[in-house]
């Protein structure tokens, strides 16, 4: 390797940009985006007013990767309003409407313009996608079962799942109750959830047959909840594979697998904590 041969950490995020540009490396512009901080025009107040220009006969947020190429674009006219630095997650996180697109750095040499479907997918891509992509990987997803759910999902033989769903790896950061249903959006759902210890019961299984579980791109692809961004997938009576568990998580977050599923005899399986050591 030439030592003088710069890191790609080291080289700036506009250099990069142009030489994906250049290249005709889009997949390496969107993986940039992905990570990026961009500049959004703001109104007096210092709010961002969602800047929507009409282009090509649809309608685009425009941002762009830099002050400086903002000014670029905006000729004499400059950045000399307000603006703020905003993440592409904060951006998809509120995103005001499904139907428009993002510009980015419109009106500089290296546009980028994505589709509304594109701009979903790439903070929550298809989970066939990327199963085919990380096929060695598996992917585990979870649902909060309701208090009145608990009896009947336990009982009844064949167990199948319909509904919202999440992965658990956007929600293992997340401790207790009270937060894991904010960053869901489901606060208001606290009774019907929350149990008098304070305590809540979460369904995990890994997800096969990825075709299955559908990103609802109406929301584009995230959970109501906007503190955190949480990957959403739909199901339609999918039915649990062997070894899905039933997991209580308490009011200091932590965690207690009370069941298991039994795909082979369709029947769960209380699991029985084991005896603290030294007890007779």
């Amino acid at each position: 390797m030439d030592d003088d041969q710069p890191l790609a950490d080291d080289v700036p995020f506009a250099d990069l940009w142009a030489f994906a540009a250049e290249s005709g490396d889009d997949a390496g512009r969107l993986a940039l985006l992905r990570g990026a901080d961009l500049a959004v025009p703001a109104s007096a107040d210092g709010s961002a007013p969602w800047p929507v220009v009409h282009h090509e006969g649809h309608d685009w947020v425009t941002v762009w990767t830099s002050p400086a190429a903002m000014a670029a674009a905006m000729g004499a006219a400059g950045p000399d309003g307000p603006w703020q630095v905003a993440s592409f997650v904060e951006l998809v996180l509120h995103w005001p409407d499904v139907r428009w697109g993002l510009a980015v750095d419109l009106g500089t040499p290296y546009p980028l313009l994505l589709e509304p479907g594109t701009v979903s997918r790439l903070l929550a891509p298809d989970l066939d996608a990327e199963q085919a992509a990380a096929p060695d990987q598996v992917v585990w997803v979870q649902q909060l079962v309701p208090l009145a759910g608990l009896d009947p999902l336990l009982r009844e033989p064949g167990t199948r799942v319909s509904g919202h769903l999440q992965r658990t790896a956007d929600l293992e950061h997340v401790g207790a109750p009270t937060v894991l249903l904010r960053a869901l959006g489901r606060s208001d759902e606290e009774l019907a959830l929350v149990t008098d210890e304070g305590s809540v019961h979460l369904l995990r299984w890994p997800a096969l047959g990825a075709a299955l579980y559908r990103v609802p791109r109406a929301t584009m692809g995230l959970g109501p909840g906007r503190t955190t961004p949480v990957r959403e997938y739909r199901v339609d009576q999918v039915a649990l594979p062997h070894g899905a568990a039933l997991v209580e998580l308490d009011r200091h977050g932590a965690e207690t697998q009370r069941a298991r599923y039994d795909a082979l005899h369709g029947r769960w399986r209380l699991v029985v904590p084991a005896p603290a050591r030294g007890s007779a």
